[in-house]
């Protein structure tokens, strides 16, 4: 990422002539999460349900937390919630932090499964519209840059809570390559995200696996009094 897009160590320290510069909004579609309210969710999984997103699954310093806050909502009352159900490769910014202890504002987090997550509000979702032939690689990496973050941080607006607005980050301001590029940027990155998403979700599955067997020892329903050590 340093080599293509910040100090252009690639390109003989300059910026190519045949570069763009544009804003978030060129490379990537925006959207606020949907607002759900809190006496719909559910607070312990069920069949048919959404996972929902919301902060607690994005990282200091960016990242996907599949052990963050633990909220679902039934499939049946998401008929008209359609563009908010998360896909793999959506990339999910936190969109507020506390005044007196910023973290994650502006972080991003990529997400790794499709259909099984549905966004909350105060995240923003980023789905990359192909411009150019960038990616959700370049606009993941993009985000949790320190360069990147420091800018739309400064454009915070600030109270209790400090806040982004979506008309901020959309107008970020990012280098667009040329498509042959791009090209080649993703498929140095793509492949070591990819193994990034596959091994989050094999810790998600033994997670889920842990629980289950933690639970039926709990109640008695699994005995492990005769195995040997």
């Amino acid at each position: 990422m340093t080599a293509f897009f910040i100090d252009f160590s690639h390109f003989g320290g300059q910026v190519p002539a045949d570069w763009e510069q544009g804003t978030l909004q060129d490379i990537a579609d925006f959207s606020n999460g949907y607002a759900f309210k809190s006496k719909e969710l559910l607070d312990a999984p069920a069949p048919d349900c959404f996972h929902v997103f919301k902060q607690g699954h994005i990282n200091r310093g960016g990242g996907f937390n599949s052990n963050g806050t633990k909220s679902w909502y039934p499939i049946s009352k998401c008929a008209s919630l359609s563009k908010y159900i998360l896909r793999k490769g959506d990339i999910l910014m936190a969109m507020t932090d506390m005044k007196d202890n910023v973290a994650i504002l502006g972080n991003t987090a990529l997400m790794t499964v499709d259909n099984q997550y549905i966004v909350n509000q105060r995240v923003g979702l980023l789905r990359s519209n192909g411009y150019k032939s960038t990616s959700y690689a370049y606009i993941y990496l993009l985000t949790n840059s320190f360069d990147f973050l420091k800018d739309l941080r400064s454009r915070a607006n600030s109270g209790v809570q400090v806040n982004l607005s979506s008309t901020e980050i959309k107008a970020s301001p990012v280098w667009i390559a040329t498509d042959a590029v791009n090209k080649e940027f993703n498929s140095l990155t793509e492949p070591l995200l990819t193994m990034i998403m596959t091994n989050d979700i094999e810790n998600q599955r033994l997670a889920s696996i842990r629980d289950t067997l933690l639970s039926q020892l709990m109640s008695g329903e699994l005995d492990v009094s005769e195995l040997s050590l």
